[in-house]
């Protein structure tokens, strides 16, 4: 999967996790989110997807509506057509679950 894929089910994924909805709508938006509420793990595990895909910190906003990721038009274009290769260690990843799977 690209890393752009990844990070639209991986935001899916974490939202669902956390009881939350989301949106990655990207084309549509320039951004994906989790929206419904915010709390600490919820954004850790969205920093940690980040953090995994190479989009920077400074993308990310949080408020007590939820998450928003900004996908900028430098990294989509070159690190988010990029193939993910996963390392086993995605801390936002939850037990049992494969990238990309139901």
């Amino acid at each position: 999967m690209k890393k752009v894929d990844v990070l639209c089910w991986g935001v899916e994924h974490i939202a669902q996790n956390h009881g939350f909805a989301s949106s990655v709508d990207y084309e549509e938006d320039g951004q994906v989110c989790i929206y419904g509420g915010c709390n600490v793990p919820t954004l850790q595990d969205v920093r940690f997807l980040c953090e995994d895909v190479g989009i920077d910190s400074n993308d990310i906003i949080s408020s007590e509506l939820g998450i928003d990721i900004f996908i900028m038009r430098d990294w989509f274009e070159t690190e988010g057509q990029k193939e993910y290769e996963p390392t086993g260690m995605e801390m936002w990843l939850r037990y049992g679950f494969v990238i990309g799977g139901n």
